[in-house]
């Protein structure tokens, strides 16, 4: 089987989360025989340095066919976007032959990839994991619902990435999809089976520094638990100054520690040195942060935002409301009190045995399978 995967973009060592779930699904498809073409349309605009032009080359396994010019793309752009994708398409069409599918995340994406459905008659498939659809109808804004509505219609499957999201896609769009999650990198994060010490008692979270992730509301929250507690935020971004105008305000620069964007084999290292996983994020479709520190044994304490209520059980940690930061309070207390009752090794496995590169794969070849 050949699958042609669209995306906005791969990994860089400049930007290691751009692309990054597109391009996990698609070494997990290629390590199961299945034929891959990773086509990139980076159109962010000329503030983001990158070489432009069409590129062609083979990472980790997967073809890759690279386009990217400096625009911005809006609704008035679209077919200008579709046009310009055909470029790399149609380059991809000579080395590597007609695909059997062609995947694209995110409706924006969707949007633009419509154009090969209609041209080319390929089973289309996307994949949506868009926060901003887990809103309720009136407060998505128009701009977003009719690049939605150019590509919805002409998808023969669309997954999302929790349920959740799958919900408020049918009520908003009236549109059904199938949930399929995101994946954990099982090469870059590991249980090492080692104990720890809890004393001092280490939280860690990681995600970029904006304001939906809710930092300054877990420093707040652990600014109340802080005897003999030590919390690393693993990030950047924008609000890095807030945070740390708050950490010293409220004198806890021994305690906490920003320590900055980290490729994930480091973000794991972090991870065997922790107790315990927190975010207060206020929306999330999914959160692979929550199952990367899983994977590593880490019990985690989420926010009911949309993702993580699917699926963290009891065992696995305990879920907060959003924006509560003495249930957040509570919950930190809770999890130092009865941290030995939690089974790192379960939490592992658990992980392992829903959210693996192999599970999550075999699932896309089964949805695959089922439009030919």
């Amino acid at each position: 089987m050949k699958v042609a995967i669209i995306s906005r973009g791969r990994p860089t060592p400049e930007d290691p989360m751009y692309g990054i779930f597109e391009f996990d699904q698609a070494k997990a498809l290629a390590k199961k025989d299945i034929e891959v073409a990773f086509i990139t349309i980076d159109f962010r605009n000329w503030t983001v340095k990158r070489k432009y032009g069409l590129f062609q080359y083979e990472c980790e396994g997967v073809r890759v066919f690279e386009f990217s010019l400096p625009l911005y793309g809006n609704r008035k752009t679209i077919p200008i976007l579709q046009h310009l994708l055909l470029i790399p398409f149609r380059a991809m069409l000579k080395s590597f032959g007609t695909p059997d599918i062609v995947h694209a995340h995110f409706y924006k994406i969707g949007a633009i990839a419509s154009i090969l459905k209609k041209k080319y008659g390929i089973p289309f498939v996307i994949t949506e994991h868009c926060s901003e659809f887990n809103k309720s109808a009136d407060q998505i804004n128009n701009l977003d619902r009719r690049l939605a509505s150019k590509a919805y219609p002409f998808c023969d499957q669309l997954i999302c990435v929790s349920e959740a999201l799958r919900n408020n896609i049918q009520r908003n769009f009236n549109h059904d999809s199938i949930v399929i999650p995101n994946m954990v990198d099982s090469q870059s994060f590991n249980y090492n089976g080692q104990p720890k010490n809890t004393s001092p008692f280490v939280f860690v979270s990681v995600g970029n520094l904006i304001p939906r992730k809710g930092f300054d509301k877990l420093i707040e929250a652990f600014a109340q638990v802080k005897d003999d507690a030590i919390l690393y935020i693993i990030g950047e971004g924008p609000e890095r100054k807030n945070l740390e105008a708050q950490i010293q305000l409220l004198g806890l620069q021994q305690q906490i520690q920003l320590l900055g964007r980290l490729e994930r084999p480091e973000i794991n290292k972090i991870f065997q040195k922790c107790n315990a996983f927190a975010l207060a994020t206020s929306m999330e479709t999914f959160g692979v942060c929550y199952i990367e520190a899983m994977y590593a044994g880490l019990p985690v304490i989420a926010t009911r935002c949309g993702g993580p209520e699917f699926f963290i059980g009891e065992s696995d940690g305990i879920l907060v409301p959003v924006n509560d930061i003495p249930s957040l309070v509570e919950a930190m207390n809770t999890l130092r009190e009865n941290y030995m009752n939690y089974d790192p090794r379960r939490i592992s496995m658990t992980c392992m045995e829903r959210f693996s590169p192999d599970v999550i794969a075999e699932r896309l070849i089964n949805t695959y399978n089922s439009l030919l």
